[in-house]
């Protein structure tokens, strides 16, 4: 095996990039070979293994990565991808969509179905005006030449080893090209968001306009980079860019292509926030359906592939600027064991469809909503259950004032909630999985529900108001879960009413519902004694609020859109 090590030097996307690009390069060099990529964390690099010695022959030259062709441009090169006739392209499918909307995706004409990754294009013709005279087409002309073996093994090089790739290259520039000028092209915020034009220098003397140089082989690196790993979405009502890239964690080069390639074609958009929830629960859903009967027989997904490296670039006008660097994580709680695994995946896809549906039906341009997907970023991001806690105590509440306004309303599943809940990394140290199976947890759980959403069902759709729908009952009680006295007073105030309501149905011949016991109080009273009373607290509400996998409520479904992501971003934009 032949290693090459490709330092994080600055800890965001750009890095990435080059170690995607360089792998693309040693396949490019040897195509018997296997690019193998891994993410060694206390060395903050990645580490690229080829199963063969990466060999540059005399005289060589490779497109690595597409030309992209505008209006302007005249090149005659037939391999360049046409920016306008795709356009144009896309244009037609969406005239044909509006005219063909209950046609299935199936029956699109070939010939105008649009390229899933368009906006990977778009965006660089965007962003890099004029496309011709850019760094990226320099680059591309340059490594077309018979100086492309020379600017390949000044890469080799540098990446050989653990120093710095840009002094190395840098100083194989001075030696090997004698520092000719046209071996440089100027570094660009889409390939480097934390690099522009001005300040560039930690202490620098002087600032000025021009834009910082970088040697040509490096950058084009991440230009080849860009196809590998990255996608490209403007969120919905903006015009803005947000840059999201794959980070590998342990992964063969080819199937983290295959897996992007999938991606790209099942991911749908929307806003901000939810582009990175979506984008984290796709790919996982990918990695599992791509990766079956394969290589992922026990482990995480994002064991193969930790997460996406973003960059939002909000538009000011003329120019489009980097507002915020982060970075969101695959769920850890998505498990497989080894046993039965084509189960575990049916099992763990129906709970990540739940969420994603759950997620792509709020709607972040509304305050409250916005807020509940930003609980569930947090959530996402530090894989805490608290954060999930949260956000399922907000959401459930918020889902039934929309059922009772009419509108459609999506819930969580008991059954999918305790399949995350019971896989969260920190489950057992919160005993989690003991709290949930308690015989009086359940039966408080199900009078909540009783007394909120079925009450509310029966009364929308038989006109059956027997039982009074508990409207603040959340919030009362995550107010009084600061103390153990102070929840179990709140509960109690619950547990009573509800039994009061059951005597008076029951007093006039209307149909009972399940009781709720000594025993049952007695049992969340142990739960609270032995566990944090706000954690008790949240798993209720929860619980209360989410639908037994069996209930039958009438609910229709929303309409959705069969059309891929980038579709959609460019229908909004």
């Amino acid at each position: 095996m032949t290693t090459y090590t490709v330092p994080r030097v600055q800890g965001t996307y750009a890095d990435t990039l080059m170690a995607l690009g360089l792998g693309r390069l040693l396949k490019t060099l040897n195509s018997q070979g296997e690019v193998r990529l891994h993410l060694v964390a206390d060395q903050d690099a990645f580490m690229l293994e080829i199963s063969q010695p990466a060999v540059v022959e005399a005289g060589a030259a490779a497109q690595l990565y597409d030309y992209i062709k505008t209006e302007k441009d005249k090149t005659s090169l037939a391999s360049a991808f046409d920016y306008e006739r795709e356009k144009e392209r896309r244009q037609q499918f969406f005239k044909w969509r509006e005219s063909n909307k209950k046609t299935p995706m199936t029956e699109v004409p070939e010939s105008i179905f649009p390229r899933p990754d368009y906006s990977l294009y778009s965006s660089l013709v965007d962003m890099l005006k004029p496309m011709d005279t850019s760094g990226y087409a320099t680059a591309h002309r340059e490594l077309a030449s018979e100086r492309f073996g020379e600017h390949v093994q000044i890469a080799l090089d540098a990446f050989d080893g653990d120093g710095s790739p840009l002094n190395k290259a840098e100083a194989g520039l001075k030696t090997r090209l004698k520092g000719n000028k046209t071996n440089e092209v100027s570094v660009v915020q889409v390939f480097n968001p934390m690099t522009g034009k001005g300040m560039n220098a930690s202490k620098p003397n002087s600032i000025g306009m021009n834009q910082e140089k970088a040697p040509l082989i490096l950058e084009a690196l991440k230009y080849t980079g860009w196809f590998v790993g990255a996608v490209a979405v403007t969120p919905r009502g903006s015009k803005d860019l947000k840059v999201l890239v794959v980070q590998p964690a342990d992964i063969e080069l080819e199937t983290l292509r295959q897996v992007m390639t999938q991606f790209r074609q099942e991911f749908m958009g929307g806003g901000a926030i939810q582009v990175d929830i979506l984008a984290a629960l796709t790919l996982t859903e990918t990695l599992l359906k791509h990766d079956e009967h394969k290589t992922l027989k026990r482990g995480r997904p994002k064991d193969l592939l930790s997460g996406f490296q973003t960059a939002y670039f909000q538009n000011l006008g003329s120019a489009k600027g980097v507002t915020n660097i982060s970075f969101i994580a695959l769920p850890s709680w998505v498990w497989l064991d080894g046993e039965n695994t084509d189960g575990q995946r049916k099992t763990w896809l129906a709970v990540l469809e739940e969420h994603r549906r759950v997620i792509r039906n709020l709607d972040e341009s509304h305050s409250e909503e916005r807020n509940l997907l930003e609980q569930y970023r947090d959530f996402l991001s530090g894989q805490d259950v608290h954060a999930f806690l949260d956000f399922l105590s907000d959401y459930g509440p918020h889902a039934l004032r929309l059922a009772d306004r009419g509108k459609f309303a999506l819930w969580m599943t008991t059954d999918n909630l305790g399949r995350v809940l019971e896989n969260m990394e920190h489950a057992e140290r919160n005993n989690i999985t003991s709290i949930i199976g308690n015989a009086g947890f359940q039966s408080v759980a199900g009078a909540i529900r009783r007394a909120t959403r079925s009450a509310l069902y029966a009364k929308k759709l038989q006109n059956d108001r027997t039982y009074d729908i508990h409207y603040g009952l959340a919030q009362e009680l995550k107010r009084s879960a600061v103390t153990k006295a102070k929840f179990m007073a709140a509960l109690s105030d619950f547990v009573a009413e509800y039994m009061n309501e059951n005597l008076r149905a029951a007093d006039r011949g209307k149909r009972g519902r399940a009781a709720v016991t000594t025993e049952d109080l007695l049992g969340v009273g142990t739960l609270l004694d032995n566990n944090d009373p706000q954690l008790v607290a949240m798993l209720l509400i929860a619980y209360g609020y989410a639908k037994e996998p069996k209930e039958e409520t009438g609910e229709s479904e929303p309409p959705t859109d069969d059309t891929s992501t980038e579709s959609n971003q460019e229908e909004q934009a």
